[in-house]
């Protein structure tokens, strides 16, 4: 599947990034401007994509309120790009330090490097930018100062430095390394990447329900595009993906008002995303709808807050006692259980600093409790016999 990407910058800025190339399943589409502030207008016009790239902070900044549910970056003003530019400028311009003026969405950023010169120093005429600035006021910056304390301005803002040139004023445009520009344009693949592969994870909600309207509703929103699996007495099942759950969220479309509980499952395949959905329409809440993510994270859509799905501390240890187990070894069975959902023996072992025999009584009493479970073999390097694999099973109720 192709990544469809939008670049949002000056005339300049594009041609960069033209010249970098693409990704075979990267397609770019280039929207350049005259001024930052057009980035909100084309923010409102771009239609339908993964991502957006931008030059700067500033158009980033006048952007993003427009931009809803697609991911958002653009090129950092980080000590690479000042670096380079201030080398450039020196060295071309010849002029010291204290003869430039200089604009900064982040002056400590220059702080910094000037501090790691071991001998005295100068320093810029520095202003401070953001993006509710009047670029007015960045022109008159460093006009006031040139003549005077500097020979040269240099500015983040290809407006400002143009504006300067045409008004016979010495400007220097801040220069972003390319690799730079490529590492951060990286970094929106990469996000872009995670998002749709999270997005495609695999869904089951699973509807306790006596409401006979249910049916015909998942029918009028297509089983939230996914399909209707079983429709039981009191239990409907649909399969969909996580994209697909999110945006139900987002248009209210999951399910009609009601006073049923509904468990949503995420997962790697099927399987696992049922087995998540049953844990949480099973969870001891009263929130209408639970959901349990890859990772047995218990959430729910009303709070930000994520639950480990390992109930609680002391739920567990009320049934890890009931099995035998002295409260020392508890302490770390319950340390060991949050690192370790699978494990073997000799992990246990290790862990617990234990004999070999120790371990296997206790998971002994932990199996015989319903707390361990046998869930397959893990072949060993030598001729030995298969060692087992056991995963925590600790009731939610």
């Amino acid at each position: 599947m192709s990544i469809h990407i939008a670049i949002v910058g000056s005339h300049e800025f594009v041609e960069t990034i033209r010249s970098l190339g693409s990704p075979e399943d990267v397609r770019f589409a280039y929207h350049p401007y005259e001024h930052p502030h057009e980035a909100a207008t084309i923010a409102q016009t771009l239609g339908s994509f993964d991502g957006v790239f931008f030059s700067g902070s500033f158009p980033f900044a006048y952007a993003t309120p427009h931009l809803t549910h697609v991911a958002a970056h653009h090129v950092v003003q980080d000590e690479t790009v000042l670096l380079t530019t201030l080398l450039y400028a020196t060295l071309t311009h010849s002029v010291s330090l204290n003869q430039v003026s200089i604009d900064l969405v982040e002056p400590r950023r220059l702080t910094s490097i000037l501090d790691s010169f071991p001998n005295e120093r100068v320093a810029p005429t520095v202003m401070r930018i953001s993006p509710d600035l009047a670029f007015e006021d960045v022109i008159a910056f460093h006009t006031s100062h040139q003549g005077k304390q500097t020979n040269l301005a240099i500015t983040s803002i290809e407006r400002v430095h143009h504006e300067l040139v045409r008004a016979g004023f010495n400007s220097q445009l801040m220069i972003e390394p390319t690799v730079t520009v490529r590492h951060h344009l990286e970094q929106l693949i990469q996000q872009v990447r995670q998002q749709l592969a999270d997005a495609a994870q695999f869904a089951i909600i699973r509807y306790d329900t006596d409401d006979i309207m249910l049916r015909d509703h998942l029918a009028s929103v297509r089983c939230l595009g996914g399909h209707l699996e079983s429709a039981e007495d009191h239990h409907i099942t649909v399969l969909t993906t996580k994209g697909e759950v999110l945006n139900a969220f987002e248009e209210d479309t999951l399910a009609p008002n009601g006073t049923y509980r509904i468990g949503i499952g995420y997962g790697t395949d099927y399987q696992q995303a049922d087995e998540h959905a049953q844990i949480a329409l099973s969870a001891a809440s009263k929130e209408r709808i639970r959901i349990v993510d890859d990772s047995k994270r218990l959430s729910f859509p009303t709070r930000d807050a994520h639950i480990p799905y390992r109930v609680t501390e002391q739920l567990a240890f009320d049934f890890i006692k009931q099995a035998g187990v002295s409260p020392v070894n508890i302490g770390k069975i319950l340390q060991f259980a949050k690192r370790k959902h699978e494990f073997t023996a000799k992990e246990l072992t290790d862990y617990l600093d234990v004999t070999r025999r120790t371990t296997e009584r206790l998971i002994k009493k932990l199996h015989d409790a319903g707390i361990v479970d046998v869930i397959g073999e893990e072949m060993s390097y030598g001729q030995g016999r298969p060692r087992a694999v056991y995963k925590f099973n600790f009731p939610t109720s």
